[in-house]
């Protein structure tokens, strides 16, 4: 039977992202997306009119997987809420799938611009987090731009010597905390300041899925998971 023509955005998407994984985004093309997805290659240019939108797009939602994760770990207390952690983590992120790392400092010709992703979203979660007196007063731009240069050069390093993962990631969560952390951070501090992160978090997943496929309207469920409903008091 058929699928319904509301799920094709879903279907399409999930094709281009194993496609991408399996031959790298320069290589592959639209007509071995679509025969993966079993549409007609017209049907994906309705949803995506280039295959960079496409792209763009796949990289949105693997950015999306990503928050998502990061909010569900701190959330549950497998993160901590400090720099130096949450660095750590998002450099683990991407070494577990660097093919489609959506972080501009990982891809050097990626459609994001750094004043798009992840700027306004790690602005948004360290000006809260220096509101807490968590954070080390420091303007709220260098401690973003030297997160963004420590992912970048740890990920880069990682890459070229796997069997130095361990140590990249030790040494680029001590440089950030011992940098940037408040050592004397109040653990009351950690959990009033949780709440904002994970909503702050929450937004930018809710932006970038709802721009993943703007140019036509679906009812896929694009999505990671399920924003949690806001605790109550």
């Amino acid at each position: 039977m058929a699928r319904p023509v509301q799920d094709r955005a879903e279907v399409i998407l999930a094709a281009a992202r194993i496609q991408f994984l399996l031959d790298g985004p320069e290589r592959t093309t639209v007509d071995a997306v679509a025969a993966r997805a079993g549409v007609g290659k017209g049907t994906v240019f309705l949803y995506w009119p280039t295959k960079a939108r496409l792209r763009e797009a796949v990289f949105r939602l693997e950015a999306a997987r990503m928050l998502t994760d990061l909010a569900d770990d701190l959330r549950t207390g497998a993160t901590h809420l400090s720099v130096g952690r949450v660095v750590r983590s998002e450099i683990a992120a991407v070494l577990e799938n660097p093919g489609m790392a959506p972080l501009p400092m990982t891809e050097p010709d990626t459609p994001f611009d750094l004043d798009e992703f992840p700027g306004p979203a790690l602005h948004r979660v360290l000006s809260i987090m220096q509101r807490h007196g968590l954070v080390r007063d420091t303007p709220t731009d260098e401690v973003a731009t030297a997160f963004q240069t420590v992912m970048s050069g740890s990920v880069t390093l990682a890459l070229a010597a796997p069997d130095r993962r361990a140590t990249v990631l030790d040494a680029a969560e001590r440089l950030i905390r011992s940098t940037y952390d408040r050592p004397d951070a109040d653990p009351r501090a950690v959990a009033a300041a949780l709440p904002e992160v994970l909503d702050a978090l929450e937004d930018t997943v809710d932006r970038l899925v709802d721009s993943a496929a703007p140019d036509r309207p679906t009812t896929a469920e694009l999505r990671p998971r399920p924003r949690p409903a806001p605790a109550t008091a």
